[in-house]
Order: structure tokens, then C-alpha cells, then sequence
């Protein structure tokens, strides 16, 4: 066959001895593989290691740790890396074959993004064996089925609550998600006990410190309307320059969703944080890693945080015993976990999905409070000469938070203001950790989202 021709072609006559001290010796690896026609459980994990590793790193390096991280800063040697391409492929096309349709994408995702890489390097493949891969690619993604997944019962009929105060302190990120999640708080009446604002000291696209020179509270407001602009800058632009899309997607979120025009207004005016409580606390940082959070932090009593983005959580401040941290997840946990989930759980599932949990250490791991797919959600707009990059911002501008807004709500009155909670561990079973997705398979999920096609 073609692909083993090409193996051979590009399987060296010798490998380096494998690296003393490391968990994952790239090269070594890829060569016992590539010596073998029918793999054993080694080489599929093998590649289930490596399919992952590209496609949260883009590129490979020569070695790893057991956890995943690099061994060294090392990137495997050139003329490895086709091979790695081809047994990435081998393995997808087994995947495909035997109807694993959720990791042969996921194989996928990682031959595009490998494919994007060695485009950028200069790494010149035969045409005949990137039309095999192109047209395989092709082939699969619009064969593609998601799983006939129903919608939630009275997910979007909005339970009354006792209006009043929350026992919850909202940890602050300026962005969309924080936006929807404190209007939807107003609309039902409710104000948290205590909003804790998270600035950046650093301008979120230099890096660089804000302000340097100018005095406290002169620094805090430069800083604050530096990050509110630069976060909201893609929303306010597309509001002005994809007006149709925009009125669309919101329509849809409207009536689909249940939210109201002045809850959507609302989160779109960016108002004053003493709208939403009476003990807003400003508070700088470099990162959610910044030692001054977790000193505020660990003196606040006994609560529950509603996280709302800015990064990362550290395991040291999920382990801080008088917290629990609230996490709405766009996607169904365990089944859909990681990052894009708005798409993967559309693309996968046949509909978008969000859990609510409490955080622990790990990707979306924690005890579920409330999980929920989402009623079937149409965005009847004609996207034809719409781009990619404009679609996926708007989603994660308008569509994206108030996917988790709309599991929020639902959440707030299933548990009476979080008050009443009867979370459940997620099942290690079922779960599937999707990572960014490929603008190729990007392509496809928007395609099945909006009823027009791009060229």
C-alpha cells in the first residue's frame, strides 16, 4: 500500500539510542511502530500519547514526561516528523474504519494541525500522499454523525426564586461570560454577597505593565479600562461590522434560550459592578497564580467563588478548604470536556451542551452539579461570505456565555441559590477531553450551525 511505501521511505536505517531518564523517547517510539504492521496496545498508546501532545503543542518535541509536559525544549529532528504524520494517519483511518468516530477525530484535529506545522517549517511532502490525506480528511468529516443527543426538559423555563442576597462571591474577569453571568443574576433578582474584580497588571496583548507611572487609583482606572476594552473589543466590533450575524445569533439566543432583550442589553452595556452588589473589591494581579489572590482568598469565610475566566485555576487555590469553586463548562461533562466545547459538543453531539460543577485539579474534573444539552438552536443567517475567524469570534463574544448563562440559571433554581446542592462525581467512563479545533473541522461545525455555506 501507498502509506506503508512511504513509512519505509521515511523510517531512518538507524535510531539514537533512547534518552536515559525520560518517560517518552519520541524517536525510538515512532520507529517501534513504524517497524510493526499490526499494533498491540503499546504503540496505540503511543500514539494516542503523541495525537494529543500535537494537539495541545502544534509541534513535537524529542522527548515528554510522564504528565505530558516536554522533557526538553528540543523539537523532534525534521526528517521524523513526516513519519509521525503518516502513523498519526495509519491510526485515524483504524479509528474511522472501526466507527470510533470520537477519537478518529480527534486524531484528526492532530494530523491538521501536524500538517499546518510542517507547512510553516518548510517540510515538503509528496502531492500524492497530501491529496490521500486532504481527500481522507474530506471524506470523513462530511460523512460525519453526531450522536442523536436530546435536549434537557424545561431547561429554558426560568424557576422563581426568593429575590435577594447570594451566598456567593463572584470572582470577577472582565469578558462576555462575566457579563451574561451577572446579568442573569439582576434578571432573577439575585446579588451575590461579594464581587472581588480581578485587574491585570500586565496589558493582556504586550505583556507589558500597565501604567507604570502613574499613581494608585489613577493606575487601577487605566488598567481597568485598558483590559474592558481590549476583552471587549471583538464584541463591539462585530456589533458595528457583522450587524445581521450579531442580531441573529442574538435572536436566536432570545428565543431559544428564554433570555429577555434587556438581560441581553444589560450584559452588553458593561455597567458599573455596583449595579450587580454592594461589596465590589478591586484586587491587581499578574495571574491567577499571583500570590496576593491566594492571600485574599484563604481570609475570605467560608463560601462558594463563581469563577468567571481569566485562566487556569491553580490546584493551590482549589485547595483552599473554606472554598468551593463554581464552574459553568460549556459542554456535557464527563462526555465533552476541554476547550471549543461550544463546537465539539454541536459537531459531536448534534447540539451545544454546559455543565455546572464544582472545580477540582484536572481538565473539567469536579462533582457535577447540573449538567444539560441545549434545545435546538438555529442561527437563520446567511453566512455565505462571512469568515471563519469572524463566525468563531462570534460565538465566543454572543453565543458562547450565554450557553453557560442559560445552565446558570437553571442551576440557581434547582439548587435554590446554591444552597441546596446534591452534586454527583463524573463518570471516568465516558469521558472524551476535545482540544482546539482545526479551522478545517471549525468549517464543518459552523456549516451544521448556520444554514449557509462558506465557499
Amino acid at each position: 500500500m501507498m502509506l506503508e511505501r512511504y513509512m519505509d521511505n521515511y523510517l531512518p536505517a538507524s535510531v539514537a539510542a533512547t534518552k536515559p531518564g525520560v518517560y517518552f523517547d519520541t524517536a525510538s517510539r515512532l520507529a517501534a511502530c513504524a517497524s510493526k504492521h499490526d499494533w498491540a496496545d503499546t504503540e496505540l498508546q503511543t500514539l494516542e500519547f503523541l495525537s494529543k501532545r500535537i494537539e495541545i503543542s502544534r509541534c513535537i518535541y524529542d522527548s515528554y514526561l510522564e504528565s505530558g509536559a516536554r522533557a526538553s525544549s528540543t523539537l523532534l529532528v525534521a526528517e521524523l516528523q513526516p513519519l509521525a504524520l503518516l502513523l498519526l494517519f495509519k491510526d485515524f483511518q483504524r479509528l474511522s474504519a472501526a466507527g470510533n468516530d470520537n477519537s478518529a477525530i480527534k486524531r484528526l484535529n492532530a494530523i491538521l494541525r501536524l500538517l499546518d506545522y510542517l507547512s510553516t517549517n518548510k517540510v515538503v511532502l509528496a502531492e500524492e500522499l497530501l491529496s490521500l490525506i486532504n481527500t481522507k480528511a474530506e471524506q470523513f468529516l462530511q460523512a460525519l454523525q453526531h450522536a442523536n443527543t436530546q435536549p434537557t426538559e424545561a431547561l429554558v423555563t426560568p424557576e422563581v426564586m426568593p429575590a435577594g442576597a447570594l451566598p456567593l462571591t463572584v470572582l470577577f474577569w472582565e469578558g462576555p461570560i462575566a457579563r451574561a453571568y451577572l446579568a442573569t443574576l439582576k434578571s432573577m433578582g439575585l446579588k451575590p454577597k461579594k464581587i472581588i474584580h480581578l485587574v491585570a497588571k500586565n496589558d493582556l496583548s504586550t505583556k507589558k505593565p500597565v501604567g507604570r507611572f502613574l499613581p494608585g487609583l489613577m493606575k487601577l482606572a487605566y488598567a481597568q479600562s485598558k483590559q474592558k476594552n481590549s476583552i471587549h473589543h471583538w464584541s463591539a466590533t462585530l456589533q458595528k461590522t457583522e450587524t445581521a450575524l450579531y442580531q441573529k445569533v442574538r435572536g436566536t439566543i432570545e428565543s431559544s434560550l428564554a433570555f429577555s432583550k434587556d438581560v441581553l442589553d444589560d450584559a452588553l452595556a458593561l455597567g458599573d459592578l455596583e449595579e450587580y452588589c454592594a461589596d465590589v473589591e478591586t484586587l491587581m494581579i499578574d495571574n491567577l497564580a499571583d500570590e496576593a489572590l491566594s492571600t485574599r482568598l484563604t481570609a475570605l469565610p467560608q463560601t462558594q467563588i463563581l469563577f468567571t475566566g481569566g485562566g487556569i485555576v491553580p490546584k493551590k487555590l482549589l485547595e483552599i478548604s473554606s472554598l468551593k469553586f463554581i464552574h459553568i463548562h460549556p459542554g456535557y461533562l464527563p462526555d465533552v470536556r476541554g476547550a471549543d466545547c461550544a463546537l465539539w459538543s454541536h459537531l459531536m453531539k448534534g447540539r451545544t451542551s454546559a455543565t455546572c460543577f464544582y472545580m477540582a485539579p484536572g481538565i473539567d474534573d469536579g462533582d457535577v452539579i447540573f449538567a444539560a444539552y441545549l434545545p435546538t438552536l438555529k442561527f437563520a443567517t446567511a453566512t455565505t461570505e462571512t469568515e471563519l475567524k469572524t463566525l468563531y469570534r462570534a460565538t465566543y463574544a454572543f453565543f458562547d456565555p450565554w450557553i453557560r448563562a442559560c445552565v446558570l440559571r437553571r442551576s440557581l433554581s434547582l439548587t435554590k441559590g446554591f444552597t441546596t446542592v446534591a452534586a454527583h462525581p463524573q463518570s471516568e467512563a465516558s469521558s472524551v477531553t476535545y482540544h482546539f479545533m482545526h479551522e478545517r473541522i471549525q468549517r464543518v461545525a459552523f456549516d451544521r450551525i448556520f444554514p449557509v455555506a462558506r465557499p
